[in-house]
């Protein structure tokens, strides 16, 4: 590297971690007891916010799907709207209402103008359909021909197959273990009642976080938080998740398919959110398999090999341990070979690996940090998940220094404690050689 070289590398290092240190992050509590991120962002005449309820597929307890149906049927009406009125409002002040569900939480968003009569109006519409959803029966059964419909078309895909037998035999009994959307079987169970049971008990003020970031001031802010949440009750925040307990021994599951490919996964727990071994996880599976074309699976299975297109691996980390997932396809006379590619490809980076392919891999990290929160929605989903994880509020700034002054020995060190090769899961769906 030339001299010119590496003074523009300090510059671009410098500039990303002092953009990422600018971001200031607020916290307080609404008069409800809801905890309230905020960023004030105020180069675009709008502002985001996201309401996150500890309120995911992991909450289902014995009605699965329950969750996620509520989900759907949120905003379809209020005691003074149906669902075409509520509609129409959002589309005539340009705002955008959407959901999102996943095993630990579920997510209410809205984005506005910030201009006085459509951000009122946005918010007054918004806080009815959160806060005074009525849920009829009419709706239920529309949405459930949709549920069913769509679990159906799922069942047949090989990829939906692989995933729902890798959560189920990872989790066991655990509340992950099941699809968030539930099963056939689990929606034929599910009634309206369930519905209303689960709204009443997880949507309340603190079970909740509040993101809001845009052109709002501190006092917009905190008078948006309390309106959203004054019409909720304040109730109680959920209990912990219990911590699932991981594969003692290696398992494989074939799943017979009718497909020329075999879709193919090797996985096993992994670690919750805010391990502080997670820098070095995360820097290793960029070099391993989550950078795309630079990563070291790529290079083995695609590059050298030809037997696939595809290949990935990366860490989900959750309120409790997440799995590390390796994935691909490939022909179903070569998914034996990927296999063992794959697994040849795992130790030997877990033994040892490229100083250099470590040093350029940090280096495209820090900086390209920046580009994560160049836009109010990444920065929204930045500090929604700080408040809903409890991370500490300089997160954003701590994590790439930690990418940085992270070492080749602290790379190894942590996937020789947490990942377990002779403990794997492997799933095949397809019909494998």
């Amino acid at each position: 590297m030339s001299m010119l070289q590496k003074i523009w590398l300090l510059t671009l290092v410098l500039f990303s971690t002092n953009l990422w240190a600018k971001l200031d992050i607020q916290t307080w509590q609404s008069q409800k007891g809801t905890k309230v991120m905020y960023v004030h962002a105020p180069q675009l005449p709008m502002v985001d916010i996201e309401i996150t309820f500890d309120a995911g597929s992991a909450r289902d307890g014995d009605h699965w799907g329950v969750a996620s149906f509520t989900a759907t049927m949120l905003g379809t009406a209020t005691p003074r709207m149906d669902e075409d009125e509520i509609n129409e409002i959002f589309n005539s002040v340009g705002a955008r209402l959407s959901t999102d569900i996943g095993r630990d939480q579920l997510k209410v968003s809205i984005r506005s103008l910030t201009r006085p009569q459509i951000l009122e109006k946005t918010l007054d519409t918004f806080e009815q359909t959160l806060s005074q959803a009525i849920f009829k029966q009419e709706i239920f059964d529309r949405e459930m021909a949709l549920l069913k419909l769509a679990l159906k078309q799922s069942a047949v895909k090989p990829q939906t197959l692989g995933s729902k037998k890798l959560w189920a035999t990872l989790y066991g009994d655990h509340p992950y273990a099941h699809p968030p959307m539930g099963t056939l079987e689990s929606a034929e169970k599910l009634s309206l009642q369930h519905v209303k049971d689960f709204y009443k008990k997880h949507y309340v003020a603190k079970n909740a976080v509040i993101a809001i970031v845009g052109n709002v001031d501190r006092a917009q802010a905190e008078a948006i938080a309390n309106q959203l949440m004054a019409n909720l009750p304040s109730g109680q925040k959920m209990p912990a998740i219990p911590s699932p307990e991981p594969l003692k021994q290696a398992q494989k599951e074939l799943i017979e398919f009718d497909s020329t490919q075999t879709y193919y996964s090797l996985s096993q727990m992994g670690i919750e959110r805010g391990h502080p071994d997670y820098a070095a996880l995360f820097l290793g599976n960029h070099m391993f398999g989550g950078s795309g074309f630079g990563s070291l699976l790529m290079e083995e299975v695609r590059e050298k090999r030809g037997l696939v297109y595809s290949v990935y691996s990366y860490f989900a980390p959750m309120r409790v341990a997440g799995p590390f997932i390796i994935g691909l396809s490939t022909k179903n006379a070569s998914a034996m070979e990927a296999d063992k590619v794959v697994r040849e490809t795992l130790t030997n980076f877990m033994n040892d690996f490229s100083d250099e392919k470590l040093q350029a891999i940090k280096d495209n990290l820090i900086g390209g940090f920046p580009m994560r929160i160049d836009s109010n929605s990444k920065i929204l989903d930045y500090i929604s998940m700080i408040g809903f994880y409890n991370l500490p509020l300089d997160y954003l700034e701590w994590f790439p220094k930690q990418i940085e002054q992270t070492t080749k020995q602290d790379v190894l060190n942590a996937w020789q404690k947490h990942v377990h090769p002779d403990k794997m899961l492997t799933i095949m769906v397809g019909r494998p050689s």
